[in-house]
């Protein structure tokens, strides 16, 4: 059966379009989730016909004659029965021509979803996509994660600037349940429909502007030594983790040194930003950044910070101190 975009299917499924087998392909677990979550709610609008006909299965733990078991089941005080069997990669299959048996002959009255991290190997995986809706459940790649997330919630009517999304994405990380989260927790805090603003991240995520890892960024960018000593100050005493504030700086000068190696490349500005699927205000970061060091001192920069992260994870340091020595380092490189 074709394959269908998670929106896509989500669509389909609010107009009552449900397919009798869904296939779930992929390790972005948000994705599995989020359908999962969809089509739940649009069987079940109530809890009793979800207690009597939703079944939950689980691939290390359940066996296939209890998926098919449980899918030949009628449904009570429902259209259908729900099964879902999540990390069905991982479940020994052990009668395939059983499953091919109920694929030809599905139950009419039953939905089934079956959730796999891993496309499996085996033939049975193939002939299950014969008969399946195909759902890819890939991860978003890094660069396109900020467009992501606008355009994700724009789809439920919620605007976020491009440059707070961004600065979220490198605050929380690629994990898309966590940046999920973030944003419901400045929705609630806003309490109204207004544009998520780069000052709300600000507020809502414990980041100040003297208390923040991104202005720590700009300070070093510019050689700044006064600033980034005082803002690592800042952001040690107030809490923020070591190992994140390293993290990040790590990304961006890795950053840097891409559009180095492309400028050396004789690629100028614009060709580099669409190379590397920048942002303007990325491109003017990383630029300014050039302007301050040369690709042997980002070099030697990102080495002190895997010197330094080998440190963290290996003894115990004194926070302030090293982010400080790190900063000096840099600066005075």
């Amino acid at each position: 059966m074709a394959e269908l975009s998670l929106s896509a299917a989500i669509k389909n499924i609010q107009a009552d379009k449900i397919d009798g087998l869904y296939y779930l392909i992929g390790t972005e677990k948000f994705f599995h989730d989020r359908f999962i979550d969809a089509i739940t709610a649009k069987i079940f609008p109530d809890k009793s016909g979800k207690d009597l006909n939703l079944s939950i299965l689980y691939g290390t733990e359940n066996t296939l004659s209890d998926v098919l078991s449980a899918a030949m089941v009628y449904p009570m005080l429902s259209a259908y029965k729900l099964v879902i069997v999540r990390e069905f990669d991982k479940m020994k299959i052990t009668d395939p021509d059983a499953l091919i048996k109920y694929l030809e002959h599905p139950q009419k009255t039953t939905c089934l979803v079956l959730s796999a991290m891993q496309e499996g190997r085996a033939r049975i995986f193939s002939d299950i996509k014969r008969f399946a809706r195909i759902i890819p459940c890939k991860p978003v790649p890094e660069y396109k994660m900020a467009d992501w997330l606008v355009n994700h919630f724009k789809s439920e009517r919620i605007e976020i600037e491009q440059q707070a999304a961004h600065m979220l994405v490198d605050h929380i990380g690629s994990s898309l349940l966590n940046l999920q989260q973030e944003i419901q927790k400045i929705i609630n805090y806003k309490n109204d429909r207004s544009v998520i603003t780069v000052e709300d991240v600000i507020k809502i995520t414990g980041l100040t502007k003297d208390a923040n890892i991104f202005a720590l960024q700009k300070a070093l960018a510019k050689r700044d030594l006064s600033g980034s000593l005082k803002i690592s100050k800042n952001l040690t005493e107030s809490g923020h983790d070591l190992s994140n504030i390293i993290s990040v700086l790590f990304t961006f000068f890795r950053r840097v040194l891409i559009a180095g190696s492309l400028r050396q490349r004789g690629m100028n500005p614009k060709q580099i930003s669409a190379e590397m699927h920048l942002r303007e205000f990325q491109s003017r970061e990383l630029f300014v950044t050039l302007q301050n060091f040369n690709n042997l001192q980002i070099e030697r920069i990102i080495g002190f910070m895997n010197a330094l992260d080998i440190q963290i994870k290996s003894s115990s340091v004194n926070a302030e101190s090293v982010l400080q020595l790190l900063c000096y380092k840099i600066c005075r490189i």
